[in-house]
């Protein structure tokens, strides 16, 4: 290989790795693919090309959500050496320009995308990406503002990616599309518990959310009560036969297995089920991505309930 390519492909790898830990994947791509597989089966769809579409399309709102995020709070994540480390900006892989540039490119390719899956999902998805901006965007930062940052990170960053792909199918049963809120109330949980998480380096930035504002006690208060609406969201859509009851035999039985390590610790004293929360996230999302699997492929075999 000639010297200048290898000198440009040297150059070239720190800006290409600065991009992709802006994209911060690792984090949502779980959870989108869980939100957007419920709103795909609820609206009666199925393996095809138009959810492959919708999929990458919610992972691409999202992606820029976080993108956009760590653009605007670069200079805030420069007073922590832990954030400083992870946010490329903050850490001088990429300049705040280039993220910018990276973001625009995500957000023309998203927004073309949901296009292609008809007028409503378009509008939704537009909504969606409008709310990821503002949400972070320090003219607005809905992310400081607090209940805005609940209801904004809750519909950008989940609600709106199942009602996308809900509705880019619409054949589901009456009233099926409000099982969204089972998303909102988990992703509720979800910024609440980011809130928590980052509420020195935030006080630091001069951020005042809804965590800060209401104070720990009330905040796990809160998450408590994000998860037990779920959770009833779950069990009237399975009262109304929504959702199969048969499908309860998945995480019946694939739960135990997720979760062996971490209830082994918890009923040993060794973790506490809401200081050590966090390590329960990633087998929870698997679990929910691998009941509805089985659903989608249940009833491609032939209707079991």
């Amino acid at each position: 290989m000639p010297t200048s390519i290898r000198i440009t492909l040297r150059w070239l790898r720190r800006p290409v790795r600065g991009l992709l830990a802006l994209t911060r994947y690792r984090e949502y791509v779980l959870f989108v693919a869980l939100s957007t597989m419920m709103g795909a089966k609820l609206g009666g769809g199925d393996f095809d090309l138009r959810l492959l579409i919708v999929f990458v399309a919610n992972i691409l709102v999202v992606g820029f959500a976080f993108m956009y995020n760590d653009v605007e709070d670069a200079p805030d994540d420069a007073l922590d050496a832990r954030k400083a480390a992870r946010n490329p900006i903050s850490a001088g892989m990429i300049s705040p320009r280039m993220g910018i540039a990276a973001c625009a490119v995500v957000a023309v390719a998203l927004l073309g995308l949901y296009a292609l899956l008809g007028l409503l999902p378009f509008l939704l998805g537009a909504f969606g990406l409008l709310l990821a901006f503002l949400y972070s965007w320090r003219v607005a930062r809905l992310k400081a503002v607090p209940v805005a940052d609940l209801i904004s990170h809750s519909l950008s960053l989940a609600g709106l990616q199942f009602l996308c792909a809900y509705f880019t199918y619409d054949q589901g049963k009456p009233y099926s599309w409000l099982f969204f809120l089972m998303v909102v109330f988990v992703s509720v949980y979800g910024e609440l518990n980011n809130e928590m998480r980052d509420a020195v380096v935030d006080r630091k930035a001069g951020i005042r959310h809804t965590a800060d504002l209401i104070g720990a006690k009330w905040t796990k208060v809160l998450m408590i009560l994000s998860i037990a609406g779920a959770a009833v969201v779950i069990l009237a859509f399975i009262a109304m036969q929504v959702i199969p009851l048969w499908l309860l035999i998945v995480p019946v039985v694939v739960g135990p297995m997720l979760f062996a390590d971490r209830l082994w610790d918890l009923i040993r004293g060794r973790v506490h089920m809401i200081e050590d929360r966090e390590s329960m996230h990633q087998p929870a999302l698997l679990l929910g991505v691998i009941t509805f699997l089985v659903w989608f492929v249940a009833d491609k075999l032939g209707p079991l309930g």
